[in-house]
């Protein structure tokens, strides 16, 4: 038997149940978690060159397949809704609520959905964002403490605000729903805040594209999760130290960083392309930039990834 048709026939098998699955709803493409998984091709690649007899190699395709599946699964979690979960639990019985009734529950789709907080003079303020699977873009400075307008035909959000002595706090909750499973999915939130307090921000997301420029904001924290996601993030001379944190899976991470703040970025990834432009090698893991701690502010920046391409760069 030759090697070649060997291991073309397990992925020609591979493909074809993976096909049936999909065509009875059992299991949906997500193409940019798919295309997230791509260094998969090249371990295969890796494997039929190996000095091995054909059915070692196959056995080392079908796990790293096996492999693929798992990494994927467990990223489309994040979609809130995907069919894999209405297979595993019964569609009917997800809902927003356990307390809605029948009536709500039908509620019409697409959501439009538009929420407002109006300003009062606070000098810090935090927003909490859980979003799952779509387009997310922080947007100019508004007249409100925060402005958000959301469209979507499989998300329902929830707002909500609590005032503490230090500050005032806002959250943004999205919940799926299973009416429109192996339809076109659309969601996309759209975030404005006022330009005046200083700010907490906490983003929870799934398979994403997050365009997010805080050049206008004032940031003490910023903190982002992610499954395989698109993250274009650009922060400013705020006046006060910057603090963040990213953690993702297989994702492409693109940061700017404003010249005339130190800025400092550690990274640790599994495997990554890593671009750092205006920026010094210290140690393993550990960038800065020329002159680190000599400023008046400082921005630290952590990531911990899993299969990502990196470009932080000055501008």
């Amino acid at each position: 038997m030759k090697s070649k048709n060997f291991i073309a026939g397990i992925l020609i098998l591979f493909i074809g149940v993976v096909a049936l699955l999909a065509a009875l709803n059992v299991f949906d493409f997500h193409w940019s978690i798919v295309m997230r998984l791509w260094p998969l091709i090249l371990i295969i690649i890796g494997i039929s060159i190996l000095p091995l007899n054909d059915y070692l190699k196959g056995t080392l395709i079908l796990v790293s397949l096996g492999i693929g599946c798992l990494l994927y699964h467990v990223e489309a979690k994040d979609y809130k809704g995907n069919p894999i979960s209405r297979f595993f639990n019964n569609a009917k019985s997800w809902r927003y609520d356990d307390d809605e009734d029948e009536a709500d529950d039908e509620e019409a789709f697409p959501f439009d959905q538009h929420f407002s907080e109006p300003y009062s003079s606070v000098e810090r303020a935090s927003i909490d964002i859980d979003f799952g699977a779509g387009d997310l873009e922080l947007k100019a400075p508004c007249a409100e403490l925060v402005k958000v307008d959301a469209q979507s035909n499989f998300m329902k959000y929830s707002f909500r605000t609590e005032y503490a002595e230090d500050g005032t706090n806002i959250f943004v909750t999205g919940s799926g729903h299973t009416d429109h499973l192996g339809k076109k999915t659309e969601n996309n939130l759209e975030i404005a805040l006022c330009d005046a307090p200083v700010w907490s921000f906490n983003l929870d997301m799934g398979a994403a594209d997050a365009d997010l420029d805080f050049s206008p904001y004032k940031v003490s924290s910023l903190v982002i999760n992610g499954g395989a996601c698109e993250l274009d993030l650009k922060l400013g001379n705020s006046g006060c130290d910057t603090k963040v944190e990213i953690e993702t899976g297989a994702s492409d991470i693109d940061i700017k960083v404003p010249e005339g703040v130190d800025c400092e970025v550690n990274i640790e990834s599994a495997i990554s392309g890593k671009d750092l432009v205006g920026f010094e090698k210290v140690d393993k893991g550990l960038w800065r930039t020329p002159g680190f701690g000599q400023g008046t502010n400082k921005i630290v920046i952590n990531i911990d990834c899993a299969i990502s391409d990196i470009s932080v760069e000055r501008y």
